[in-house]
């Protein structure tokens, strides 16, 4: 322990005498006049000791002043001193002494939670609240230093003639206490962490902070806890750690997850931070929430899903296999899902309550309720009713018991009020989900072998119609666990996630608080989003590039998935039935392979090389090549014709996930669902492309074991006026209301001098330069689409292959005019 030298000292550690002032010398005589119980000199020097008294002196001597509070003073005692104190002590005996022996050695607080007024409670770690913020959530404020109260602490009657009377006394006068020093372990304890490639810190930097936060660094991914990677070996197909990493299943996390656990002093969930659940291998059979997301893919694939009317009861514990109905009664079916998720209660909880009948006339209860991702621990149960009635009533019981809120009311008009600690029902459709109706691995090829369509076409209505691709959609954004069929939610429910999206985009736009305020904000925000849209790894959204990803782009895929559910249905038949010609006649368009030493193919081959940028990792290229091009006619929307009269049209790029072409044929393109000040939402709720397919790539979302992802190409009219901008307007809704076509101006743009005309519209097609807007958030040009769904007509479809090791293949789908 270093000793901090005071103005006594009367030499310096050089040996070189200190002058003192006339002053100075004066002060040092008429104090050493005074009497040594001076109360001046007393109080100078008990700061003096506390203020240089180490951590670990302050926590050693809280560890006895505990174990002598412990073994003299009775749980009565200690709460008589917290209430002569005004501090809670309705709280149980387990939290009550830890509580009393913070105030007695530190003092009393000064007030409860800043954020909600709440009861701080306080644990090894931190002070936390455990009050309320909303319906929705518990308060999640935590902090390690509380402001104390500058009075000596009251001690009652009862305590006064204890065996620890003069030590409570010792610590009653507020100079004598230290400051409050909490013991924590160090953030990264037990961790052993494996870096690879080039992150923003150097690989030493990082060792020596992973080192200092309690944790170890491996040079190998062999029995590590995590690797640590930068996101371009992701989108790129990575290094060979990062391939051994997925193949053992190791999580894989950005370089913001050891600055954030070491800045938090605590390790953050690792799935917030995860960038490959997507492309790695099956999992070791534990809990999904304990489980890195790598390894939720064949958990979620190989498990039984519960969906609609009909529905298909697997009961592991009891052996039995029926296949039955939901029980309808007076236009009621009682058939209903619910989820809660409250971080600061500690709480991802789902339950499932159905009647069922089976032919034989047989009436079951069914009932399953437990922590989502945890197959262990769960409450289900599978009862035989004799009586509908009686049934009914128990089942209008249950719900009442885990949402606060009648049955019926909720079943027949959809009116319901969130209740704390209860959970929330997910409005549900009639019919089978696209993850378990769709084509399974084994059916794929023979679909498309008895398929009458063109084998180019059947091949690609095999994609659209697999389960796979809205499998994988659902993985990368945690929405998998089976249990839950997020792809046959109602129209309500997504307006509702909707609401609640544009809801706070308000809210943050007009709020000023700062701090923890601000924070509790954001943490209830998640929770009620992971409420309505369930997640295996919820977490708290950190920022706007959150809310786009795990947010906007979840309710927007999930609205696809929904539609390509109601579109696929039951595909689990025989394939001789030619499933995929049926699905193509419901899709109401035209596809027939294009040739290529056609115009169009060569327009098509000739704008995606131009504008698409090779990514480069190391001394390795990425580039694309076209497969094929499809020309396609859909009904939705306008037709080419319809939108060649609107003004200033140009055919612009597209990015999107596979598992969204369904609705892009079948009900055209449709608006982003809210407006946040990121790319792809940052000019208002509207249609957005680009004429850089490099920027559309970066939402195709596929990945090495999945190459195939899709780019759009479209026809948008901008409209008689168009604004440009820069960066995000304040708000949007000006925008939005005079419905003018915005372009976002970014850092590159394409050569003006090679853009072309194809069919009478403009077609950007120039190779990709520096713009003049350099300080731009936008890497290349966004195109906001009038705000009008009828003014966009799509296209072109491109699938992209990744490849480790060769250059990327792509296959364009295109439309005929």
């Amino acid at each position: 322990m270093k000793v901090h030298e005071t103005r006594s000292h009367a030499y310096s550690s050089g040996n070189e005498e200190k002058v003192a002032t006339r002053k100075q010398k004066a002060e040092a005589k008429a104090s050493e006049g005074e009497s040594e119980h001076s109360p001046k000199k007393a109080k100078t020097d008990t700061e003096e000791r506390t203020k240089d008294r180490s951590t670990e002196e302050i926590i050693a001597e809280f560890e006895k002043f505990c174990k002598e509070t412990s073994e003299h003073l009775s749980i009565k005692q200690m709460r008589e001193i917290l209430e002569a104190n005004g501090q809670d002590a309705g709280e149980s005996d387990d939290a009550v002494v830890p509580k009393c022996q913070d105030v007695l050695f530190y003092g009393p607080l000064v007030d409860d939670c800043p954020v909600c007024g709440g009861t701080l409670k306080i644990s090894d770690r931190n002070f936390r609240c455990s009050g309320v913020y909303t319906e929705w959530s518990t308060c999640t404020f935590t902090t390690k230093d509380l402001p104390r109260r500058n009075e000596p602490t009251k001690l009652p009657d009862s305590v006064k003639d204890s065996h620890v009377a003069e030590l409570l006394k010792k610590h009653q006068d507020p100079k004598s206490r230290p400051r409050a020093v909490l013991q924590s372990e160090k953030p990264l304890k037990g961790r052993m962490i494996c870096l690879a490639g080039r992150l923003t810190r150097t690989h030493q930097y990082w060792k020596s902070k992973i080192e200092k936060a309690g944790g170890k660094v491996a040079n190998s991914v062999m029995g590590v806890s995590c690797l640590v990677v930068s996101p371009a070996e992701r989108e790129c197909g990575g290094s060979s750690k990062l391939t051994e990493a997925m193949e053992k299943g190791i999580p894989v996390v950005r370089e913001a997850w050891l600055r954030d656990s070491i800045e938090k002093e605590e390790p953050q969930p690792l799935g917030a931070y995860d960038i490959a659940s997507d492309i790695s291998v099956g999992g070791k059979g534990i809990p999904l929430y304990q489980q890195d997301p790598s390894e939720e893919a064949l958990e979620t694939i190989t498990s039984e899903v519960f969906v609609g009317l009909f529905l298909l009861i697997w009961f592991r514990q009891h052996s039995l296999a029926h296949v039955g109905q939901i029980l309808e009664k007076d236009g009621i079916l009682y058939n209903c899902a619910l989820t809660l998720s409250d971080k600061g209660a500690g709480l991802n909880e789902y339950c499932i309550m159905q009647l069922i009948t089976i032919p034989e006339g047989q009436l079951y209860m069914y009932y399953k309720k437990g922590m989502i991702g945890n197959l262990d621990g769960v409450d289900e149960k599978l009862e035989e009713r004799d009586n509908v009635d009686g049934a009914i009533q128990e089942f209008a019981k249950l719900f009442e018991g885990v949402t606060g809120n009648k049955f019926e009311p909720w079943e027949r008009e959809k009116k319901i009020q969130k209740r704390l600690r209860k959970l929330f029902p997910i409005d549900m459709d009639d019919g089978v989900e696209v993850r378990h109706g769709g084509l399974g691995l084994r059916q794929l090829g023979t679909a498309a072998l008895h398929c009458k369509l063109e084998p180019k076409v059947a091949k690609f209505m095999k994609v659209l119609c697999s389960q796979e691709i809205y499998r994988y959609a659902m993985m990368e954004m945690g929405l998998d666990f089976p249990e839950l069929p997020l792809g046959m939610v109602t129209e309500m429910h997504l307006k509702r996630c909707e609401d609640t999206l544009q809801e706070f985009a308000e809210t943050l736009r007009t709020n000023t608080e700062t701090g923890p305020k601000r924070d509790s904000l954001w943490s209830d925000f998640s929770q009620r989003m992971f409420t309505l849209l369930p997640s295996t790894r919820p977490y708290v959204f950190r920022d706007f590039t959150d809310i786009a990803d795990h947010g906007a782009a979840a309710v927007e895929t999930i609205r696809d998935i929904n539609v390509a559910s109601r579109l696929i249905g039951d595909m689990s038949g025989s394939t001789l039935d030619d499933p995929l010609f049926e699905r193509y006649k419901k899709l109401g368009c035209s596809i027939s392979p294009v040739e290529k030493d056609s115009d169009d193919y060569k327009m098509v081959a000739n704008y995606l090389e131009k504008t698409y940028e090779p990514i480069e990792v190391g001394e390795i290229s990425y580039g694309v090549s076209i497969e094929d091009v499809f020309a396609v006619e859909v009904s939705a929307g306008p037709s080419f014709d319809e939108i060649k009269k609107l003004p200033n049209n140009i055919l612009l790029w597209c990015g999107t996930r596979s598992s969204n072409l369904l609705r892009h044929l079948e009900k055209s393109f449709l608006p982003s669902v809210c407006f946040l000040p990121v790319a792809g939402y940052m000019f208002g709720r509207a249609i957005v492309c680009s004429d850089a397919a490099a920027e559309a790539a970066r939402y195709g979302f596929t990945a090495v074991d999945r190459p195939e992802g899709f780019l759009v190409l479209a026809v948008a009219s901008l409209g008689n006026q168009i604004t440009e901008l820069e960066g995000a307007p304040e708000d949007a809704a000006e925008l939005e209301e005079k419905k003018h076509g915005v372009i976002g101006r970014g850092r590159k743009k394409t050569d003006e001098s090679e853009h072309c005309a194809w069919n009478d519209v403009k077609v950007p097609c120039g190779k990709l330069v520096r713009s003049e807007h350099k300080d731009s958030p936008l890497e290349y040009n966004e195109v906001y689409s009038n705000f009008e769904e009828q003014e966009v007509h799509t296209c072109f479809f491109v699938s992209v292959i990744y490849n480790c090791s060769e250059i990327l293949s792509v296959s364009v789908y295109a439309t005929r005019f």
